[in-house]
């Protein structure tokens, strides 16, 4: 099993680098930046840096929608929704950032979550043990000897 390097991965999947940029220049957000100007630094960065790039846009769009979307997302996993400077300084973050403390609050929600479960779940066997205890019948008393 041999690793690809990042010119190989441009060639296969997209054909030649300027294919990249082009899909690249589709998904990014711009900002205030001229189209010529995004594309001739696009054009200069390295191919690495390109499909990460298009990873990270990718991604956004389709679980988040915008990078202000994905700021809110963040703020509300942190519970801090109605800090308002707060989210405005999230909002300040890259895309690539953003996503990255999104992942990572989500597997540590998922990680509590399992500790939550992990320690219901003695809790609820000893519950069990319980209601099926009082469900047996009473011992049969025992017989007087005569």
């Amino acid at each position: 099993m041999s690793n690809k390097s990042p010119l190989n991965i441009v060639k296969a999947e997209h054909g030649d680098k300027s294919k990249l940029v082009d899909k690249v220049m589709g998904l990014v957000e711009r900002g205030e930046e001229e189209t010529d100007a995004l594309r001739s630094r696009l054009q200069t960065a390295s191919n690495k840096q390109l499909l990460r790039l298009l990873g990270v846009a990718k991604t956004v769009k389709e679980q988040y929608g915008t990078s202000a979307k994905l700021a809110a997302s963040v703020a509300a996993a942190l519970g801090r929704t109605k800090d308002a400077d707060y989210v405005r300084k999230l909002e300040s973050y890259t895309p690539a950032k953003l996503l990255d403390m999104a992942q990572s609050l989500a597997k540590r929600a998922r990680g509590t979550a399992t500790k939550v479960a992990a320690k219901a779940a003695p809790v609820a066997k000893a519950a069990a043990k319980v209601v099926k205890a009082a469900a047996k019948p009473a011992a049969k008393p025992a017989r007087a000897k005569s």
